[in-house]
């Protein structure tokens, strides 16, 4: 993931880059101080987000980020000003959001999370998906390699991603997880199931003629095939 800082004052990217990398420090950062530089960055790396100064010394940031817009088609925008009065035409540029300075971490942290629930984050760098799966940790974004989620439970309310060590709580539903992980080795045992096949290591016989798995690092966890998905996964399995 690539995220370029557009300003032409260095205090003020450097305090930005220090934010972000705070929360994120997954990301590879790029810095560009002028209009020209920024142009450089954007027809040479493709780039997730651009944080971009309005009041830059050369040209005005509005006018760069529709510029920047012929290489960077898929970046979410983000301004940066110390001036309210530009809000309604930085969104009508299609920004996804709009930081006053000066920065304030919380407010870094929410601008993350709405580009994380976007799925800004997911967007294809150089025509290669990104095996990866945006969560919160604390006052982080962790990116999860698809191999480390063992299973996904849903509630209703939220997915709960279970990997080894920890389990992390989002809002993506689970028509939406299943999108990015069924092509990815996952198999949907049950509406509120998805499974790593990698870690399966038991088919139980369960009541009547149902089954239960058991998978890997979760020895006391028995989760429920639905009787519709277990002709499918004998399939799979080429039982």
């Amino acid at each position: 993931m690539k995220i370029a800082i557009v300003d032409d004052e260095k205090p003020a990217r450097s305090e930005l880059r220090y934010l972000l990398e705070e929360i994120l420090p997954e990301a590879e950062y790029y810095e560009a101080d002028s209009a020209k530089s920024a142009d450089e960055l954007a027809k040479n790396h493709v780039f997730q987000a651009i944080f971009l100064d309005i009041n830059l010394g050369d040209v005005n940031g509005m006018v760069l980020a529709s510029a920047l817009r012929e290489h960077q088609k898929k970046a979410a925008i983000i301004f940066v000003t110390a001036y309210e009065k530009h809000a309604v035409q930085a969104f009508e540029l299609g920004a996804v959001d709009y930081i006053l300075k000066p920065f304030d971490m919380e407010r870094i942290k929410k601008t993350l999370n709405r580009l994380k629930e976007q799925g800004c984050f997911q967007n294809e760098e150089k025509h290669e998906e990104l095996n990866k799966l945006a969560v919160n940790a604390g006052d982080k974004i962790r990116l999860l390699d698809y191999n480390d989620i063992i299973y996904v439970e849903y509630n209703q309310r939220n997915s709960l991603i279970h990997t080894i060590h920890e389990v992390y709580t989002e809002n993506y539903t689970m028509t939406a997880i299943c999108e990015r992980l069924e092509k990815k080795n996952f198999f949907r045992i049950h509406k509120s199931y998805l499974v790593n096949l990698n870690y399966l290591e038991e088919l139980i016989p369960g009541i009547g003629n149902g089954y239960l798995i058991r998978l890997k690092h979760c020895p006391n966890e028995l989760l429920p095939v639905s009787r519709s998905q277990m002709k499918h996964l004998k399939q799979l399995l080429e039982l």
